[in-house]
């Protein structure tokens, strides 16, 4: 399943911002109909089957639920997590 919330925190102490992906899905959605006519199009072209490479960048978007990005260093702090 696709990820429906990001929380984003910015400093070690700072507040977090949750920010609702699920508004954001639909306002997507032209963009992954040419990602998806893309993708069967550069399928057909290399000889991969289309099923496979549209069920590949499914995978891919739903793989980030669950995915935490952190940086943290002496100057700033920057954490991210897909839920």
């Amino acid at each position: 399943m696709i990820p429906c919330l990001a929380v984003v925190r910015i400093g070690r102490r700072g507040g977090r911002l949750w920010l609702p992906l699920f508004l954001l899905w639909p306002l997507m959605l032209p963009f992954a109909a040419v990602l998806a006519v893309t993708c069967l199009v550069m399928a057909r072209a290399n000889g991969i089957a289309a099923a496979g490479a549209l069920r590949t960048v499914w995978q891919t978007a739903s793989g980030w639920r669950g995915m935490h990005i952190e940086v943290d260093s002496p100057e700033a702090a920057f954490q991210v997590r897909f839920i």
